[in-house]
């Protein structure tokens, strides 16, 4: 497999501004603002979309990558990723309107590339379950939350968008199971190892405790124990992102 490419070399317009999201944090505490976007003020709410809206634009350049990348899988895992890339481009679309609903534009706020940067696992099984199965999942706790804080603002659009997304999401989680099983077929130790990498992916999004098992209004980014059922996660693998969230030293 050809080096994966740097994320400063990601082709981006000059109005995008990339920093390391340590750099970010660190700088918003040196500021007096919380670590991460808490929701509680338009502000708030139109950095977590921009935020959002450049995961969406690094998720598509990723599954772009996995097509790339694994010539050798069955031709189906190749249309399925080719399928995400469809439909992460289309939640660009959807998240550059939501931005421009709340007033905001692109560069606003600073992109950071953590999630590229753990979208580039060497083995196509890894690569799924860190990518479909970890940000997937994350980004079923992230767009529930989301669209219930819409529904509690009055926002329809924000709502009713994000749940759109929400639905492409969860298939896609679908997908990276499917393929995990698929992959890893016979091979057991292969499976673990990519296992261990979609953990090392869900302690590293825990985001030193804003990922938690609280209320929605109580935690930075509740934990949808609902979508991630209809995604395919099992009671188990839930609790025990539960459980791995309140490792954090914020605990």
């Amino acid at each position: 497999m050809d080096r994966p490419i740097a994320y400063d070399k990601l082709a981006r317009e000059d109005r995008f501004v990339r920093m390391r999201a340590r750099e970010v944090a660190e700088l918003r505490v040196e500021q007096g603002l919380p670590a991460f976007p808490d929701l509680t003020t338009t502000e708030s709410l139109r950095e977590r979309v921009h935020g959002i809206l450049v995961g969406e634009l690094q998720a598509m350049e990723g599954a772009g990558r996995t097509v790339y990348d694994f010539p050798d899988t069955p031709w189906e895992f190749t249309m399925d990723m080719a399928r995400q890339v469809w439909d992460e481009s289309r939640h660009v679309e959807i998240y550059l309107g939501l931005l421009e609903h709340l007033d905001g534009t692109v560069g606003d706020f600073p992109e950071t590339t953590i999630l590229w940067r753990c979208a580039c696992a060497e083995d196509a099984a890894a690569r799924v379950a860190g990518v479909n199965r970890g940000l997937e999942g994350l980004a079923c706790d992230v767009f529930t939350q989301l669209i219930h804080v819409a529904a509690t603002l009055g926002d329809p659009v924000i709502e009713r968008a994000v749940d759109f997304v929400l639905a492409d999401e969860i298939t896609h989680v679908r997908m990276g199971s499917r393929w995990l099983n698929e992959l890893t077929r016979g091979d057991p130790e292969r499976r673990q190892r990519a296992i261990d990498f979609q953990q090392s992916i869900d302690e590293r999004f825990n985001l030193g405790g804003v990922r938690h098992g609280g209320g929605r209004e109580e935690v930075g980014i509740s934990i949808a124990r609902d979508a991630r059922r209809l995604a395919g996660f099992t009671d188990e693998e839930i609790d025990r992102l539960v459980q791995s969230t309140q490792r954090s030293p914020v605990y």
